[in-house]
This record gives C-alpha cells, structure tokens and sequence, in this order.
C-alpha cells in the first residue's frame, strides 16, 4: 500500500491502520487497532478494484470490471463464511465495512500471534534434526479437528496449505484464509471462477480439484495429507519438474512414502497419509478418522522443541493449561532498521501518550511506548524516561506483570530520582497484585520511608504492608501496622463507617489465626 501517510489511517472512526504482515491474492492483511475496544486486532483489506474505466463495448474493460465483481464477492463471501464459523482453530471475526475514500471493503479479525507453519518449517534442519514425528501428527491433528466442524457446516477450504495454518505462541493452530472456500449442497453460492479456471495452491492440490471437478471435503482431507507430509520430511510430496507438473503427479503418480525419508515415521502415519492421498475422494478417510488415528501420536510428550512456546502438542499434553506469557510486541516483531528516537519526537510520544490515557486507549499508548524504549535502545538516559512513563501507562492499564518486570530492571537506576518514591509504590503493589509477597514487602516499605505521612498513598501503602507481612510471617508487625491507621481513620470517617468496620475485621481475622497457633 502506498496511500498510507505520516498520519494515521483510520477506518470507518475506529480501526487503526499499523504495519502489513501478509497478503494474497484478494488483498492485504494488516495488523491494526481497535479505538473502542482498545485491543490489536488484523485488517483484511481488499486490493484496489481495477482503475481501467468500463465501456460496453470494450470486451478487456468489461472481462475487468467482471474480474473486480468476482474479487469483491469472494472477499465478501469469506467475511461470512468465517463469521459462521465460531471455532477455537479459526481467527475469529469483529467487524467489516467499507472505506469511504476508496470504496475497499475491510475485515477486522482477530489478530493472531505466531508463525506460519511455512515459516516453521523452513527454520527447521530437516536433514540434521526433523521435527518430532509427535509435533507433526499434533499439527495435523488440531487441523483436522477444525476441519471437521468446517465440513459439517458444508464449507470446504480448498487451500490447506502450510502458509495459511498459523501456530499461535500457544500451541493452537488455526486455519486461515476463507477467500476460496466454497459452501456446498442447497446453500452453495453461484459459481464465481471461470470455467477451467482452478483455485488453490499446485502442491497441496487433490486430482479432482486440478482438473475442475467438483470439490468436497475429501480434498480438504488430500491437501492435509501434503501438508502433514512436508511437515515430517520438510519437502512436498510431488516435486514439479521440467517434465512432469504438479498437476500431471496429482492425477498420476502414486503417494510417496514418508517413512522412506523419515525413518522415524510410524507405519500407521505412513499408511494414514498414503489413504489421504488416493486419487478418489471416496477413497480418502474423513477428517474425523484422521484426528483420530494421529491423536495418539500428538498426544506423545516427548522433549520440548521450540523455545517460543509454539509447541502444537500443548493442548493434547496439558489442556487448557495457561500459556507462557507472551513477549512485549516491540520484542515479538522480526528484527528491522529503526530510526533512533529524538527528543522532540520523544516529547511529543509523551504528549501523545497523556493524550491516549485520558482517552482510556491504554494498548495504544502502550504500543507507542514500546517502540520508543527500542529506538531510545541508543541512549540509555532517554530509553530510561521512555521505560518510566511505559510503567506508569501500563500502571493505569492495570498490566502488573510488566510493571512489576520492568521496574524491577529499571528502579536501581533510579535511586536518586524524585520518581523512585512513587515507582517504589507501583511496584509493591504490582508485586502483592501477582502474589510475589517478599518483593512487594521490599518495594512498600521502601516507598514508606521516602514519603511523608501526609502522602495521600502513604494509608494505602501502610495498609497493604499490613496485610502482606502476616501473609510472609509476621503478624505483629502487620498488626502494628494495621492498628496505628484506626485513629486516623476514626477521625476521619468516624467510629461506625464502614472504613473502620473493616479496617477492625481484618485485624480480628489476623489475631483469630494468632491464636490458633
């Protein structure tokens, strides 16, 4: 896209614009943000429409202006078509609408982070070490479970490949990008590619597919059958060559062996994937079978093989376990030439930033901030303010964990600053809010003796320190601490409110436990 400039590209008052992270062939993918709801979300925006104008009798404007009706409706197909389907293994879908100044049609999805199964596979040695036979056949298998909710529904994809499966920084694969899929039986769509025209992608394409038949599940099921291959072996089953084609290998040539290349392959996997890849649908196992067959095998918690957490065995060896904690955006996007921040521009990130927390748009003031720290990287006084007004903004966002983190990293630096009092606050209370009671303890009392009692936090921060030495055992000193804030708070609100009451629950509470030691 080349019509986005310094300014922000906003759509219909709401979604932001950020940076692409994928296209095809309808248009581009980009990662976005919701104003509203402030979160990430990805854009699916819809290419130009063709500028040629259309005249009756001009048989090329009239085959484009036919070009660009079919593009819009398949974009406008996929939008409903992955609205229906509300599936763990599917992104899933917020919004659409149209852009007022061109006329594109957007979708606002879900934005899921990860890899592409292409890219996983080509970072891997196949030759030195393959990935386990137990990570591919969960790969498969998390796919099949989705495409048998898909089927059921009577949608077929029709493009299973590598680069449109996404194994999420959780382990959960999804299958992206609806744009070819088809509805069958009496809801099917009219037909929108031209005769003899096919979609999908040579490598991972069934026979009946690459010479115009009618598609239906089994073809799902045969480009699965590929993808599992290359993801044993690291290569596709059939290689086109100068003599014979992708498609000539689909119709003719007989399924190759994966055991052949990966000794390691079990023969059932082998036999479930040479059944995948029959020549006729109706020889080819349903997705069901195929979950079935390989759940054993994804099932199988063998050592761990990828440090990111992308590990597609998860949720077959420990489901609905808690993901490990994903990284800040700034540390999760691949590596690129940044210009280093300057103070202007840092000034002006800060008002910004004030600006957006008033607002309550905190993940956009924080995705600002997190930039800033990396390009600040160079000046280490600079990075330093950029990491402070970070922690105040994740502070006010009610992110703890990072606050916590990133204190924790910065406040030694800051001794001699007027802020360390009240960064010494932020992070006590981070530290009690994600139960790290000894750091918390620290960090109060810390901010306790560099504040003054008139301090409107110094009561908070005094009762929180009551409560957490009990917790780390020491009652009396929480005790002490808690009774020499009830006169105050008797003078102020009076002996019956409701500040007191429970000020005097919580001392008895802690003496109760005393005494039953």
């Amino acid at each position: 896209m080349t019509d986005v400039s310094d300014e922000e590209w906003v759509f219909g008052d709401r979604y932001r614009v950020d940076a692409p992270i994928g296209s095809g062939g309808m248009g581009a993918v980009w990662s976005g943000y919701d104003q509203h709801l402030d979160r990430r979300v990805a854009i699916k925006l819809m290419r130009n429409a063709p500028a040629t104008p259309v005249d009756l009798g001009d048989a090329e404007g009239a085959a484009l202006a036919k070009a660009a009706a079919a593009d819009r409706e398949r974009f406008l197909r996929e939008i409903r078509t992955t609205a229906r389907l509300e599936l763990p293994g599917i992104p899933a879908v917020y919004d659409f609408g149209v852009e007022e100044t061109t006329g594109r049609i957007y979708l606002v999805m879900q934005l899921v982070y990860g890899q592409t199964l292409t890219e996983m596979i080509d970072s891997r040695d196949y030759a030195a070490e393959p990935w386990p036979v137990s990570w591919a056949a969960a790969i498969a298998a998390q796919v099949a479970a989705t495409l048998v909710d898909v089927h059921r529904v009577d949608v077929v994809h029709r493009d299973i490949k590598p680069a449109n499966l996404m194994v999420t920084d959780g382990g959960l694969v999804k299958v992206l990008d609806f744009g070819v899929a088809i509805l069958r039986g009496a809801s099917a769509l009219p037909k929108l590619t031209q005769v003899g025209m096919t979609v999908g992608s040579p490598p991972y394409m069934p026979p009946e597919q690459v010479v115009g038949n009618p598609v239906g599940p089994a073809s799902d099921v045969y480009a699965l059958g590929c993808v599992l291959y290359e993801t044993l072996t690291g290569r596709v089953p059939f290689v086109e060559t100068t003599n014979r084609s992708y498609q000539d290998q689909h119709i003719n040539a007989p399924a190759p062996s994966a055991r052949a290349v990966h000794p390691d392959v079990p023969a059932d996997i082998d036999a479930l994937i040479a059944a995948m890849l029959a020549k006729r649908p109706t020889d080819r196992p349903a997705a069901t079978a195929v979950y079935e067959t390989l759940l054993p095998f994804a099932a199988h918690p063998d050592a761990a093989t990828d440090a990111s957490g992308r590990d597609p065995r998860r949720p077959f060896v420990r489901p609905l376990a808690p993901a490990s904690r994903r990284s800040t955006p700034a540390a999760r996007q691949a590596p690129r030439a940044v210009a280093p921040l300057s103070m202007d521009e840092a000034d002006d990130i800060r008002e910004r930033v004030a600006n957006l927390v008033r607002e309550s748009q905190f993940q956009h003031a924080i995705d600002l901030l997190d930039e800033a720290v990396v390009r600040a990287a160079a000046e280490p006084d600079l990075k330093l303010d950029m990491q402070v007004v970070l922690v105040s903004t994740l502070w006010f966002a009610d992110e703890f964990r990072r606050v916590a983190a990133i204190l924790d990293e910065i406040l030694p630096k800051l001794d001699d600053s007027p802020d360390s009092a009240i960064l010494h606050y932020y992070a006590g209370v981070s530290h009690a809010e994600t139960g790290n009671v000894e750091p918390a303890i620290t960090s109060l009392k810390l901010f306790l003796d560099r504040t003054e009692p008139y301090d409107p936090l110094f009561r908070d921060a005094t009762y929180r320190l009551g409560m957490l030495l009990p917790a780390a055992g020491r009652a009396i000193d929480g005790l002490r601490l808690l009774e020499a804030l009830r006169p105050g708070l008797v003078a102020e609100y009076g002996p019956d409110s409701v500040h007191v009451n429970t000020l005097d629950r919580r001392i008895a509470h802690i003496r109760g436990e005393q005494r039953g030691r």
